[in-house]
């Protein structure tokens, strides 16, 4: 499992050596609206893709796809030597979408791969490398680019073809490959194992909503800090690092503490420290309290999506697993927008009413979850 956690982390690595130079190149090659826009709109056209690239993700063998799709896109990051932007463009949909079959092959890799009942370990590690690395990468990245332009792409390369490798010497799957004609409703087949699953379908809903919940959250803290409180963007990055420290820990120990304490008991304490995240946010002076709320937010939130990704993922037939996992993504990828859009819309009425109803909300699922334990 440990090569498993190192190809996650060059993966990783991997992509932002590829994404930070992407976002540089489109800033300097036009408009405010382009370079402000297009790079994050491919990806959000990419995290579309979920429902087809999961199908693919169950139809051929993953340790196999996530070798070729790392391949292409170590091949791909060289694009960014020719720096016109038809080109960039081209090579930045490619990237993003082929970003986003390798996030959804690997999950669905490392349950094939997980002893049973160690999968909310593995995806708590798992996680605990990817916001580790994904901390550093952009500050690596933008080092290398300020110093020479050609090492980026480059190390982005030999990052993303390491963790091919790597993929390719770990043990095949479990799942059994179908063999069957393709049909266009095998794309929905996730979504519908989802919604009709008794006992996934209320975790599933919560685990949407945190989504919804963690996207509110973080897009209102730098207005939160630096309009109302008038605080200095250091200390906006003070509490970025908090939220990140907390993401951390909250991988790690939402994946230890689901085989001591229980599932249920650890997804409840995950909704209660985001409950009380968006409470103190809500009601904060200093940016102190900021700070603790941030850090309660990365903390329930990453706690909870590692141990309600694994039971969905656990739940899942192996040959559906792409599915599910892609399903999913598609399902809160859609949602989590609405997140800022409705927290900047009622800040602009009263700043606690957004971080009131994220509040609500969580609160209203632990209290739902509370009582399907009691019964």
């Amino acid at each position: 499992m440990r090569r498993f956690f190192l190809a996650e982390g060059l993966r990783t690595l991997g992509e932002g050596l590829f994404t930070l130079p992407l976002f540089v190149l489109f800033a300097l090659s036009g408009g405010p609206v382009w370079q402000a826009t297009l790079p994050f709109t491919l990806q959000r056209i990419a995290g579309l893709l979920a429902l087809p690239l999961g199908a693919l993700a169950d139809r051929i063998p993953r340790r196999e796809l996530l070798a070729v799709a790392l391949t292409l896109q170590a091949l791909i990051a060289l694009g960014l030597f020719l720096k016109t932007p038809i080109l960039l463009l081209l090579c930045g949909a490619l990237f993003f979408a082929l970003s986003t079959l390798t996030g959804l092959t690997a999950s669905a890799y490392l349950a094939d791969l997980a002893k049973r009942g160690g999968l909310e370990k593995a995806r708590g590690r798992a996680a605990a490398v990817h916001i580790a690395v994904d901390t550093l990468k952009d500050p690596f990245a933008g080092i290398l680019v300020t110093r020479t332009f050609w090492l980026p792409p480059f190390l982005a390369l030999l990052a993303l073809f390491g963790a091919a490798l790597l993929y390719r010497s770990l043990p095949s799957e479990k799942a059994p490959t179908p063999k069957k004609r393709f049909r266009l409703t095998e794309v929905w087949e996730g979504v519908r194992f989802l919604w009709q699953a008794p006992t996934l379908r209320p975790i599933v809903v919560a685990e949407a909503t945190y989504t919804f919940v963690f996207a509110l959250g973080v897009s209102l803290l730098p207005f939160l800090l630096l309009r109302v409180l008038g605080e200095s963007p250091l200390v906006y990055g003070i509490v970025s690092s908090l939220l990140g420290i907390g993401s951390f820990l909250g991988s790690l120990l939402g994946g230890e503490l689901s085989q001591r304490v229980g599932r249920g008991r650890v997804l409840m304490l995950a909704l209660l420290s985001g409950t009380g995240a968006c409470l103190i946010l809500g009601g904060a002076s200093h940016w102190v309290w900021v700070g603790l709320g941030a850090f309660l937010l990365g903390l329930g939130s990453l706690a909870f999506f590692v141990v309600a990704g694994a039971i969905r993922l656990g739940e899942a037939p192996p040959e559906l697993r792409g599915r599910v996992a892609g399903g999913f993504l598609f399902l809160s990828g859609a949602l989590a927008p609405l997140g800022p859009l409705l927290g900047g819309a009622l800040a602009g009425v009263a700043l606690p009413l957004p971080f009131l109803l994220a509040g609500g909300l969580l609160l209203g699922f632990a209290a739902l979850l509370g009582r399907r334990r009691a019964a």
